[in-house]
C-alpha cells in the first residue's frame, strides 16, 4: 500500500485526530495548573461611602451687626457669619507682618534677635503717626531695638511706624513688603484680603473674619508669637513702660491676639484661647470685625469676641465616634469571598460636634484562610495634626477561592 493511502485510510486518520486531542488535553492540563497555581490577587480594603462625623453640631451665635469667625490653630475655619465681606481691618493686619517677621527671622524662646538702629526714616514714620493721631511707639535716631522689643512695639501698644521699620527690615523697602503680605495671604487661601500698608492705618488693607482665622492659626503656630501677644506690658528703651492694648487677657481664657479699630473700621479683635487635650496644648481662634456700638466700638468687638469664645469653648473635647450605618469598610476578594471591618476598641477623638472625620484603611498582609476575629486592616484617623491608628478585624471568615474560580477567572 502507498504511504498516500495509508494517511487517507480511517486508521490513519483516527490516529492523528487522537494524537491531536491528546495534544489539547497536554496543553489544557498545562494551562489549568498554571491557572490554578498563579497567584492570587491582593486582597484589597475600602472605605465606607460615609463620613464619620462627630454626633451633634456646634452651637454659635454670630453677632448681627458684625462679621465673625471661628476657628482653631489646629483645624482652621470651623464656622462663621453669613456675611464675610472683605472690610478694613485697621491693626488687626499687624499678625500678618509679626507672621512674616517671625517667618523671615526665626526667634527662638529666650533670644532677641538682632538688634536694629532706628533712622531719620523711622522717626519721621513715628512723627507722621503721632500727628495723625494713630497708634505708635515712640523711637528716638539711633536708638537700638531687637526684633523682640520691635515685636513687641508692634504688637502691645499696637505701633504703626514700628509695622512700617519691621516692614522695611524684612523686605527692603514699604512696597516690597506690602508685595509680600498680598503674595502669602494669596498662598494661604485668604481670598478676601488685600493688604495695602504694614499696621492697617490704611482703609485699602481689607479682609473678612474668615481670613483672619487663616492667618491667626499660622501665626499661632509660633511659640514666640504667642508668648509677645499673650504680654500685658514690656518695658523698651525710650517709650519706657508700654501696655497691651488688648484688655481682654485673662479675662474668658484669652491668651491674644490683636485688636484694631477705626471711625471706617469699626470694632476688630482676634482672639485666642488654650483649649487642653492631655499633654497638647490648642487654641481656639475668634475673629469679630466691623463691630459698631456708639463711642465704644472697640469694646463691643472685645465682649461680642468673648461672648462667642464663651460658647464654642465648652463644645472642644473628647468625643466617642459611632460606626456609620454600613460600617467603617469592608474587605474584598476577587472571588466574592467579602467581609465587613470591626473595630477592636471605641475612637475617641478630640474636636468639636459636626467635625467631619477623615480616615483611610490600609489591608495588612495576610495567609488565607482568615479566621474571623483576625486583625486585618488598620485605620488610620487624622484630627488636626493628630493621627491614630486603629486595628480592624474581620467580621467573616475570608476562604481562598475554589477550585473553579482559580480555573477559570478572568
Amino acid at each position: 500500500m502507498s504511504d498516500s493511502s495509508k494517511l487517507s485510510s480511517p486508521i490513519g486518520i483516527k490516529g492523528i485526530i487522537a494524537a491531536v486531542l491528546v495534544l489539547v488535553i497536554i496543553v489544557l492540563a498545562v494551562f489549568g495548573v498554571i491557572r490554578y497555581n498563579s497567584r492570587i490577587p491582593e486582597v484589597k480594603a475600602t472605605l465606607s461611602t460615609q463620613d464619620i462625623v462627630v454626633p451633634g453640631q456646634l452651637s454659635v451665635t454670630f453677632p448681627d451687626q458684625s462679621e465673625s469667625a471661628v476657628g482653631t490653630d489646629n483645624f482652621g475655619v470651623i464656622a462663621s457669619s453669613s456675611d464675610q465681606t472683605a472690610i478694613p481691618i485697621a491693626s488687626v493686619a499687624k499678625i500678618m507682618t509679626a507672621y512674616l517677621v517671625l517667618k523671615t527671622h526665626p526667634l527662638k524662646h529666650g533670644e532677641d534677635g538682632p538688634s536694629l538702629t532706628m533712622t531719620a526714616k523711622d522717626v519721621a514714620g513715628y512723627e507722621f503717626a503721632r500727628q495723625n493721631n494713630y497708634s505708635l511707639l515712640p523711637v528716638t535716631l539711633g536708638e537700638k531695638l531687637t526684633e523682640r522689643q520691635l515685636l513687641e512695639g508692634l504688637m502691645l501698644p499696637s505701633g504703626n511706624n514700628i509695622a512700617d521699620t519691621l516692614g522695611r527690615w524684612v523686605a527692603g523697602s514699604d512696597e516690597a513688603f506690602i508685595a509680600k503680605m498680598n503674595e502669602t495671604a494669596q498662598a494661604l487661601g485668604m481670598t478676601k484680603t488685600h493688604y495695602a500698608d504694614a499696621s492697617g492705618a490704611n482703609e485699602a488693607t481689607v479682609s473678612n473674619a474668615v481670613d483672619q482665622i487663616k492667618i491667626a492659626q499660622e501665626a499661632m503656630q509660633d511659640p514666640v508669637f504667642r508668648e509677645i501677644v499673650a504680654m500685658t506690658q514690656a518695658t523698651l528703651p525710650v517709650a519706657g513702660r508700654v501696655y497691651n492694648v488688648n484688655n481682654m487677657l485673662g479675662k474668658h481664657g484669652i491668651v491674644g491676639i490683636k485688636t484694631g479699630s477705626g471711625v471706617i473700621a469699626g470694632g476688630c479683635f482676634v482672639s485666642a484661647a488654650p483649649i487642653v487635650n492631655g499633654s497638647e496644648k490648642h487654641y481656639v481662634i475668634v475673629a469679630v470685625l466691623g463691630s459698631r456700638v456708639a463711642n465704644q466700638n472697640l469694646q463691643s468687638a472685645l465682649d461680642a469676641n468673648a461672648k462667642i469664645l464663651d460658647q464654642v469653648q465648652p463644645q472642644f473635647k473628647t468625643y466617642t465616634l459611632t460606626s456609620p450605618a454600613n460600617g467603617y469598610g469592608k474587605i474584598t476578594t476577587p472571588w466574592h469571598t467579602d467581609s465587613a471591618l470591626e473595630l477592636k476598641q471605641t475612637i475617641q477623638v478630640f474636636g468639636y460636634p459636626g467635625m467631619k472625620v477623615a480616615y483611610t484603611i490600609e489591608p495588612m498582609a495576610i495567609k488565607l484562610p482568615v479566621a474571623a476575629g483576625t486583625e486585618v486592616a488598620t485605620m488610620k484617623i487624622k484630627t488636626g495634626e493628630t493621627v491614630q491608628n486603629i486595628s480592624l478585624t474581620n467580621k467573616v471568615q475570608i476562604d481562598p477561592p475554589g477550585f473553579m474560580w482559580r480555573l477559570l477567572r478572568n
